[in-house]
This record gives C-alpha cells, sequence and structure tokens, in this order.
C-alpha cells in the first residue's frame, strides 16, 4: 500500500494567498491565480484544499483539466461537470452567446450551431465569462483549470482573456501548470497587467520533508529514525510525491518496520532520485498480477483518463481479468479513478513517466498500437479527444500517415468547433508526419487545403502564401487554381488588395480561357470586390457587371451562396445613387437566403434593409429585427454593428436615453472583444448623444477619450465632426464653427467611397447655401444621390432648397419645400426646430413663409429642452420680425403646443383655463388678481390668435383642449 501524506505540509503561505483571494471572490473581487510547479510538487494537492475553501464558502466549484491537443478539453470538462444537470440558461444576456457556447459543449441542451453564428476567436472566451457570471450569480465561483502546459492555444486564448476580465466578477480562476510551458510567458505578462497573480511552488525546504515523512508514517517525526529520516531529505529533493514513494518502498521492503509507536531502520538504501523513485515504482508494479500490470502500462501509454473497458481491449483481457486487475491496480495506488468520468488514469503523472522510462521502444511501439487500434474499435468515428488520442498513438507506434490522417480529421473538427489555432497545430503536425511536402499527393494534399483554409481564416495569408507556392511545384492546374483562389479571396476579406490582384491574377492564368461555370463566378465575384476598392470613376460599373455575371451563373447552376454574394455586391453598388434599388436587390437576397436555410446571408439582408429603413424614414423595427435574428444566431458581432446603426438611429429621433444605452453597450463589448473600431465608433455616438443635448462639458471630456484611443485620425471622425460636433455649436449658436465643423466633415469624407451612406451632407448644403456659396446645382447633385434620400439629410437639404426658392421670389415652391420638410422632419424634433430656427432667420431676410409661427414652435422646443440660446436667439428673431415674443414665466411648459405655436402666453393660457368654466371677467380677475378690464384684453387677444369667432366658441375650445398638470 502506497504512503499518503494526510495533510497539506509546508504551503501556508500559497494557502494564504489563495484563501484570501478566495474570499474577495466571493465578494466579487475576481482574480486568476497561475499555480506553477514541476510534476510531484503538490499542485493538484493544493487545488483540493482551495476546492475544499471554496465549498466552506458556499461557492460554486469547477473543474477541468487539459489534454494534449484537444481543443477546449479543460473549459468543456468543467462545464459539463455542471450544465449536464442544470441544462443551457434561459437568461436573456446570455441567449446571443449559445451558439458560441455549443463549440465547447456540442450539443447542449439542445442547442446547434447555427450556420450565421460569429467565429470570432474572442467571442467564445466573451461567451465563457458571461455563462462563468451567471453561473457564480449569488454564491460565487472557483474555477479550476488543472495541467495547462498540455492545452491547446485557443483554451490559453481563454484564459488569457477571462484573466483581463473577471477582476469585477466574483470568480476565481486557479489554473496548474509547468514552468516552461508556453502559458508561462502569458501567465507573467497578465501578472504585469495586475489581472493575475503567478504562484510558484518551490521544493519543500529540510523542515517540511521531516514533517511530512512523520505525517506519512502516522507518527511525530522524531519517532522515524534519523537515518530514514535524513535520506529521505537528501534523496527525495523537497518533492512531496518523491517523499511518498521513498517512504513506499522503504516499508515495502522491510527497510522500515514499526514498533508500536515508533519505526525502526532495518536497512538502508542508496539509490537517488530519480533512480530510487523509478525503482519504487516499477518494485510495486512488479507486485500486481500480470493482468494488472498490463493495464497499468496500457494507461501510462494513453496519458489520460481511459474507460476501465477500453483499457481491457487493448490489454487483451476477459471480463473478468480486467475488473480483477483493475481492483488490484486501484488497490496498489497505482490507477486510480477519474471521479467526474468514472475513467481510469495513472496515479500520478511522475508514475507514467517512470513505467514509460522503463519499458524498451518496441514495448511502448507494440503497447501504442494495441491501444490505438482498441480506440478506433471502441469508439466508431473517433468522437471528442479520441481522435486526437489515436493518432497520437499511432504516431508512437510509428504508423505516420494513418495518424496524418487521424490529424487531418481532429483539425478540421477543431476548425468546425471555431478552435483556429489547434486546428493548424494538428494540421501541421499531419503535414510534418507525411514528410513536410506539400506536393506529395494523396493525404498531403488532402492536409494542406485545410491547412490554407485556416492560415487565412487566421489572417496569416503569407503564411498560406509560402505554403501554396511549395505546393505550386507539381500540383495540377486545376488544383493550384483552387488554392489561389482561396488565397485571393483572404486577402480580400483582409483588404490586402495588391495581394488579392495578384492571387487572382494567377488564377485566371491557370484556369486559362475556359475556366468551368462555378469557377468564372466565383473569379467574376472577387474580382467585383476588387474593383470596388479601385478609386477610378467607373469601377462601380466594373463592379456591376462582374457581379451581374456572377449572379446570372449561380442562378443557373445553381449556386445560392454565389448568388446571394452577387445580389450582396450589387446592393453595395446601388446604394451609391438610389436606396430603393438597393433594397430590392438585398431583398432578393433576403428571399434567397431564406430559401435555402441561409442564415449568415439572412442575417446580412436583414440588417441592410434593416439600416435602409433606418436612414430613410427613422424607423427602427427592421434593425431591431437584424440584430435580435443575429443575436438568436449567435452572430455576436453583426449585433454590435446593428446596435451601433440603432444608436445613431435614436440620436435622430432624439431620443438620447436609448441611443447612450445602445452605444455604452456596444463600447463595452467591442472593447472586451477587441474591436477597436467599433469601439470607437460607439464611443463616438455617445459624443454624439451628448452632442446634440448641447452638453459641451461631456463632449469636451468624451472627445479627450476618443482622441487617446486614437480616433483623432479615424474614418468616423467625419461623421463625429458633421452628426455631432457641427450641431453641439449650432445649439450654441456658434454658427462659424459649425460651419468650419460640418466643412471639415465634409472634405473628410470625400475621400471616402461614395457608397458610405453619410449623414452630414444635408446641414453642410444648408449651412453654405445661408452662407451664400451653393445653389441649386449643388442641391440638384446631392438630390440624386442616396445621400439625399436619408431623412436626416433631406429634411436639412429642403431648408436649404425652401431659402433658395423664398430668395429667388419663388414663394410658391418654398412654401412647398417647407410643407414636405414638415412631413420628413416629423421623426427628427431636433433636426425640425432646428431647420425651422434656421430658415425662419432667411424668411425674415427674404420676405417669405411664415417665421414667426416656426420661431414660436423652436423657441418652445429650446426652451423646454433646456437649450436656452437657440430659443434666446428665436426670441430675437421675433423680435426683428416685430412679433411680441413669449413670456417665459413658469407655467410655459404647460401649454398645449398648438397654442405656443400662435404665441399664446403663459397669463393668456391661464384666462382661457378659466374661461373653460364660463366664468365672468370679473370672477377671473378675482381668482388671478388681475382687473376686468386686463382680463378682457387677454380674451380679445385670444379671439384673434386662435381665429375663434367668439367668447362662446373660446370658452368651446378651451373645454377642449387636452388636461395639463397646471390644475384643471
Amino acid at each position: 500500500m502506497r504512503l499518503l501524506c494526510p495533510t497539506v505540509v509546508g504551503r501556508a503561505s500559497e494557502m494564504d494567498v489563495l484563501a484570501r483571494l478566495l474570499s474577495g471572490a466571493a465578494d466579487g473581487a475576481g482574480n486568476t491565480v497561475f499555480l506553477t510547479a514541476a510534476a510531484g510538487l503538490g499542485k493538484s494537492r493544493l487545488t483540493r484544499e482551495a476546492q475544499r475553501h471554496a465549498a466552506e464558502l458556499g461557492m460554486l466549484v469547477m473543474r477541468g483539466r487539459a489534454a494534449p491537443s484537444v481543443q477546449y478539453r479543460p473549459l468543456t470538462e468543467s462545464l459539463l461537470g455542471v450544465l449536464r444537470h442544470a441544462g443551457p440558461s434561459e437568461s436573456a444576456e446570455l441567449a446571443p452567446y449559445r451558439a458560441a457556447l455549443a463549440r465547447l459543449v456540442p450539443g447542449w441542451g439542445g442547442v446547434g450551431r447555427p450556420d450565421g453564428a460569429d467565429d470570432h476567436p474572442v467571442l467564445l472566451a466573451e461567451a465563457v465569462l458571461r455563462l462563468l457570471t451567471s453561473l457564480a450569480a449569488g454564491r460565487g465561483c472557483l474555477l479550476i483549470l488543472e495541467d495547462l502546459h498540455d492545452a491547446d492555444a485557443d483554451t490559453l486564448m481563454i484564459v488569457d482573456y477571462l484573466a483581463d476580465n473577471i477582476g469585477s466578477e466574483p470568480i476565481l480562476l486557479l489554473a496548474t501548470t509547468r514552468p516552461g510551458a508556453e502559458i508561462t510567458p502569458l501567465a507573467y505578462a497578465a501578472e504585469q497587467r495586475h489581472s493575475a497573480v503567478v504562484l510558484p511552488m518551490a521544493p519543500l525546504d529540510a523542515d517540511a520533508v521531516r514533517e511530512m515523512s512523520g505525517a506519512c508514517l502516522g507518527v511525530p517525526p522524531a519517532a522515524v529514525p534519523a537515518e530514514a529520516l535524513e535520506r529521505v531529505v537528501r534523496s527525495s529533493g523537497g518533492v512531496p510525491f518523491f517523499v511518498e514513494e521513498l517512504l513506499t518502498g522503504m516499508v515495502d521492503d522491510a527497510m522500515l518496520v514499526r514498533d508500536g509507536e515508533r519505526w525502526s531502520a532495518v536497512a538502508a538504501a542508496a539509490a537517488q532520485v530519480p533512480a530510487a523513485v523509478r525503482a519504487s515504482v516499477v518494485a510495486r508494479t512488479q507486485r500486481l498480477e500480470p493482468a494488472g500490470r498490463r493495464l497499468l502500462l496500457m494507461a501510462a501509454v494513453c496519458e489520460q483518463p481511459c474507460p476501465g473497458g477500453l483499457l481491457g481491449a487493448a490489454a487483451g483481457l476477459d471480463p473478468a481479468a480486467l475488473v480483477a486487475g483493475l481492483r488490484a491496480a486501484v488497490e496498489a495506488q497505482l490507477l486510480v479513478v477519474d471521479a467526474p468520468t468514472g475513467r481510469y488514469l495513472v496515479q500520478h503523472a511522475l508514475v507514467g513517466e517512470a513505467l514509460r522510462a522503463a519499458a524498451l521502444p518496441e514495448d511502448l511501439a507494440a503497447l501504442s498500437r494495441a491501444a490505438a487500434a482498441a480506440i478506433e474499435e471502441t469508439f466508431p468515428g473517433l468522437p471528442d479527444e479520441w481522435c486526437v488520442l489515436a493518432g497520437r498513438l499511432w504516431q508512437q507506434a510509428g504508423a505516420g500517415e494513418r495518424a496524418a490522417e487521424l490529424f487531418y480529421r481532429a483539425g478540421r473538427r477543431a476548425a468546425e468547433q471555431g478552435a483556429v489555432r489547434t486546428a493548424i497545430a494538428l494540421l501541421e503536425r499531419g503535414l510534418e508526419l507525411l514528410g513536410g511536402d506539400p506536393a506529395a499527393g494523396g493525404w498531403t494534399a488532402r492536409v494542406v487545403e485545410a491547412l490554407l483554409d485556416m492560415l487565412a481564416a487566421a489572417g496569416e495569408v503569407s503564411r498560406a502564401r509560402e505554403l501554396a507556392a511549395q505546393l505550386d511545384r507539381q500540383a495540377t492546374p486545376e488544383e493550384r487554381a483552387a488554392v489561389h483562389l482561396r488565397l485571393a479571396r483572404a486577402a480580400v476579406t483582409a483588404g490586402q488588395w495588391a495581394a488579392g490582384r495578384r492571387e487572382l491574377g494567377t488564377v485566371r492564368a491557370l484556369t486559362g480561357p475556359d475556366p468551368s461555370a462555378a469557377q468564372e463566378a466565383t473569379i467574376d465575384l472577387v474580382d467585383a470586390r476588387l474593383a470596388i476598392a479601385d478609386s477610378d470613376a467607373e469601377r462601380l460599373h466594373r463592379a456591376e457587371r462582374l457581379a451581374g455575371g456572377a449572379l446570372r451563373t449561380a442562378e443557373r447552376l445553381p449556386l445560392p451562396e454565389i448568388a446571394c454574394e452577387a445580389l450582396a455586391v450589387l446592393g453595395s453598388c446601388a446604394r451609391v445613387q438610389d436606396l430603393e434599388r438597393s433594397d430590392e436587390l438585398f431583398g432578393r437576397g433576403l428571399a434567397l437566403s431564406e430559401q435555402h436555410g441561409l442564415t449568415l446571408w439572412r442575417i446580412r439582408f436583414l440588417f441592410h434593409l434593416g439600416v435602409h429603413a433606418a436612414i430613410r424614414r427613422a424607423d427602427p423595427r427592421g434593425l431591431i429585427e437584424a440584430r435580435e435574428t443575429a443575436m438568436r444566431a449567435g452572430a455576436v458581432i453583426t449585433a454590435l454593428d446593428g446596435a451601433a446603426e440603432l444608436a445613431v438611429l435614436y440620436v435622430s429621433r432624439g431620443e438620447y436615453e436609448t441611443a447612450s444605452r445602445y452605444a455604452r453597450q456596444c463600447e463595452q463589448t467591442a472593447h472586451r472583444l477587441g474591436l477597436e473600431d467599433l469601439r470607437l465608433i460607439a464611443l463616438g455616438l455617445r459624443i454624439c448623444a451628448a452632442a446634440h443635448q448641447a452638453r459641451r462639458d461631456e463632449v469636451t471630456d468624451l472627445l479627450a477619450d476618443y482622441d487617446r484611443l486614437g480616433g483623432r485620425h479615424f474614418d468616423f471622425t467625419s461623421a463625429l465632426k458633421g452628426f455631432g460636433l457641427a450641431l453641439c455649436s449650432l445649439l450654441e449658436e456658434d454658427h462659424t464653427r459649425a460651419y468650419e465643423e460640418v466643412t471639415e466633415a465634409v472634405e473628410q469624407e470625400s475621400h471616402r467611397p461614395p457608397e458610405y451612406l453619410s449623414l452630414v451632407h444635408g446641414l453642410h448644403l444648408t449651412m453654405t447655401v445661408l452662407a451664400g456659396e451653393s445653389g441649386w446645382p449643388d442641391y440638384d447633385r446631392i438630390a440624386v444621390s442616396a445621400r439625399g434620400q436619408a431623412g436626416w439629410n433631406r429634411l436639412f437639404m429642403l431648408v436649404a432648397g425652401a431659402v433658395l426658392a423664398g430668395r429667388s421670389g419663388d414663394e410658391p415652391r418654398a412654401e412647398r419645400m417647407m410643407a414636405e420638410f414638415e412631413q420628413v422632419a416629423a421623426a427628427y424634433p431636433l433636426g425640425r426646430h432646428l431647420g425651422l430656427r434656421l430658415a425662419a432667420e432667411a424668411a425674415i431676410a427674404d420676405g417669405w413663409g411664415q417665421p414667426a409661427q416656426w420661431l414660436r414652435s423652436a423657441e418652445q422646443h429650446f426652451q423646454v429642452t433646456g437649450i436656452p440660446r437657440v430659443a434666446d436667439a428665436c426670441r430675437a428673431l421675433l423680435r426683428r420680425a416685430g412679433e411680441t415674443t413669449p413670456q417665459r414665466r413658469r407655467g410655459a411648459e404647460a401649454i398645449p403646443p398648438s397654442l405656443r405655436q400662435v404665441g399664446v402666453t403663459v397669463r393668456e393660457y391661464e384666462v382661457l383655463e378659466l374661461l373653460a368654466d364660463r366664468l365672468t371677467n370679473q370672477e377671473i380677475g378675482r381668482q388671478l388678481f388681475v382687473s376686468p378690464r386686463t382680463v378682457e384684453t387677454h380674451v380679445t387677444r385670444l379671439l384673434a390668435k386662435t381665429g375663434m369667432a367668439d367668447r362662446a366658441a373660446l370658452a368651446r375650445h378651451a373645454k377642449a383642449l387636452p388636461a395639463t398638470g397646471s390644475g384643471r
């Protein structure tokens, strides 16, 4: 029987750190601990103590262990331990991330992975964080991830992300690893960022080894022979596992004999570590029956938990021999049962190393071959981690081609789960086993093809081109054309236009004048996307011609995905001049995607159509549907884009609280996902929301953050100036500054693609018309473009047009344009009232329109919304026009808008309210503390302003007014 220490010895400082961090996590202050130690120093024992302490605090404990080259293994195992019983969370916040989580727990609760789900590498990390936060709510959580020196690169990326983002969550992440592993630089970098604590475990000192020896033997250290203690101190090197093995060997070999409460030394053992430990392990193994030894060797060869039936099949044992062998190995404490799975594994990594080191290479090869064959028979299709394990065993057995085939299969499976880094590592491993020659044919060609896709998906286009160059030596022209077409697509997606053109040129040279119809359609689409990126005047016509040809071919074959892509390109080209035509094309794409179940394309088309509805009519319904569809499908990044577009929409509609909420949510999530461009856009939209409320101090503070994050030279800055800062300046009545800002915005946007729909050109046209710098040709140029169909632009364009018509004496045209302005501007409160204020000033100067009515409406709006400078300007313009100005007494906000527009004052409204009760002038005067003559004057003015025929009609009108908070 192996001697085990019943307590943790010599680790008080480490336990103090863990206890402190666990208490902090229970209170909501999360952290990450990287517990680093060589094999045998007691990492697992310390984590069990942390687990016990967490349980005492009432925390949820989750635990998982990494396995070589198995994507997400520790995370999957830890989540399954909790979720196999609880099922998927129904929380609304977690809903968009369920598709991503299905990559970790396939088929979890019936959740599949929709076609439209995002594969962004950080998205899964955010999904894990949100799930952990949900599970930890109200109790805290300890997540233990063991043996991360064996973890795949994709798991390490998630661990790094969690370390940076759990600081404000009730979660403690405890990760164990050996020094010098791939995770070590990551751990120390996180510690430098103050995101983690690296807790290295040193060997035990001599006093701790003596204390541990006594604890193993069940007596005080003084009751152990001194020579035995010193031998253990000298030979163990302070490694707890070695201490236990050395003492076990001494007792088993009768070198130590118990005598009551003391031990006596009978003989000395001179062997040193690791030879002494190896000898101890082998000696204990030799005491087993042949069946137990065979099972133990199989477990050592597999190096990960395996079902007993699998080990028995690999060892060639019948059921009775299997049970007897397992029992004997477990009782000898050489095999242990993995509690979460019921599988068997070698008691300690060092036991496995000792057993493998004692075996001949030929024995290891034979054992590996038997184990690999048993795995393939036991697990048809090689699901989960069995494919990688079988590949590794075939590799150890010398069957390189079979191993490469399995690594290829595992790599493809990892790619389907979004584990791009793991897929690349597995495919490169397979290619190396095949001799590393991409031109070797057979399985090699398939491995290279998959590897090219993964390198392109990871954005490593240069590495992909190097691999393709090697393939070009002996591959057929058709194979080379397929590879270079992939590279062309990848380059275009990455915005590497020159590389895309080079690759497409290679494709055309390889396919010659007669490519297949499918090839030609794909080539034309890539060429169309490249054409859009060109700068010549004919580029959109060229893109439309190429995409149109691809669409006709795709519809004939049929190739629905190619057809959807072609319609998307055509719709993007059309939106430069005609949003209706663009909507028609996007609508066709939507119908096609729904017909063929193409979720990703359906989301994209819903998004395009929703954006257009928002731009043209300030209608949020399409965008909301697109965003909700994207969230259900797990297309979180598309949903974030939708949130940004909704923020623009709600800013223009004057619903600033809603706009800021969308923008803030988008900013926070984009920052966590590393989408810094989207984060800047969201921050810019928060600035716009503040600017539209004339909150200059808030604008200044947020703008400083925007500049600090690199926004000064960012593309969105032009929109920020023309849709945000210029509006703030107008609300401060600083028209010179507003003119400069909107002009600068238009100048910057002149370098943007024409299909970019800007919301700055309408206001710019108004400002330049008022300054006498623009005329009808400028109006007509914008009116025939898609920009002129955007509602926010159009309302200001109509103001500009009315000013031009009024200035030239064409008052009927000016009135028609202002009537249309009222229809368009109804959805945009700020735009409407700014437009009225600007139009009124020109109308007073040129003698047209209804400037007094417009100014009263604008003055009331800006007074109520707390923008006094524009309200003051409106009153000043009213006085210039010879009109009475509204008295800004307490209670003005209670006057109905219809009365405010005709100039009814607070006192007149008070009189009108009392008229509704059929009171006489004397009775009204007594209530308002004024003379009857004054009341009669107010009644006369009310009759004139409302157009009522007499006092009785005025009373009836007052009775019909909506109730207000004034006391009626």
